[in-house]
């Protein structure tokens, strides 16, 4: 499995969900604004819903082309391998890091905030004829019943304009309320550790120990200790491989 595939994974299903009505009552408003855009946009809607671990696909005009089945249907799975397995495979690998640095970000901002943003990214996927046409992927989060948990994604696919004078950036992150674009690949994430916090996590990467750290760097142990629990704190994971492999999928590494 993709290594930022299996990241989302352990990340967005770890999350404490909530029963209760109020949670079956959003489901069926999330699953209404999926049909909505698919309906409106022609295009193909995808609803998943990290707690049940199951999505619903909405398949507009644009289905037909692409050679899919043109009725709804519910996938025992948060991932819409349907679709996934026709994607271009450097796309794909594209599409799961931006959408695994998505999720950081958002876990990272203020709750009220989070539904003010999507990530959006051009794909190649094959069509009925098994040649490639170009894709615009958009992904946001939709309000639940949670406080803090992520519970609903809703991944939106349009087949993109064939002009010389409409394109899309490879994969970017935008504020829609104020049109703050966040380019993934530049210095938002790239800050996000310092350059010695960077250096020690490269090493650990590598299988050093602290002491062996501490004494290539000629700083103290204690040292090594707190730029340690500094990486995990930024980057919020429990240990040094978890970190690793966020890090990795960050571009920190």
């Amino acid at each position: 499995m993709n290594n930022s595939r299996s990241l989302l994974d352990t990340k967005l299903l770890a999350q404490r969900f909530e029963a209760g009505n109020d949670a079956s009552v959003q489901l069926e408003a999330c699953q209404h604004i999926a049909q909505t855009y698919a309906t409106i946009e022609n295009g193909i809607a995808v609803l998943s819903d990290f707690n049940t671990r199951q999505s619903y696909l909405y398949p507009g005009g644009v289905a037909q082309q692409l050679g899919l089945d043109e009725n709804n249907t519910t996938m025992r799975s948060i991932w819409e391998d349907e679709l996934f397995n026709r994607i271009h495979p450097e796309d794909l690998q594209r599409k799961y890091r931006l959408e695994f640095q998505f999720f950081q970000l958002m876990k990272s901002i203020d709750v009220a905030q989070r539904f003010d943003y999507e990530a959006v990214s051009k794909l190649r996927i094959k069509n009925k004829e098994g040649n490639y046409v170009f894709v615009r992927h958009r992904i946001l989060y939709l309000k639940g019943p949670e406080d803090d948990a992520i519970r609903f994604a809703l991944c939106l696919y349009n087949v993109l304009y064939t002009h010389p004078e409409f394109d899309i950036p490879q994969g970017v992150i935008v504020n829609t309320k104020t049109a703050e674009v966040i380019d993934y690949d530049k210095q938002q994430f790239d800050n996000k550790l310092s350059s010695r916090e960077k250096e020690i996590l490269g090493l650990i990467q590598y299988g050093r120990r602290s002491k062996e750290i501490a004494s290539q760097l000629a700083v103290s142990i204690n040292t090594v200790h707190r730029h340690r629990q500094n990486i995990l704190q930024k980057l919020k994971v429990s240990s040094a491989i978890e970190a690793c492999r966020v890090a990795q999928n960050m571009g920190l590494l």
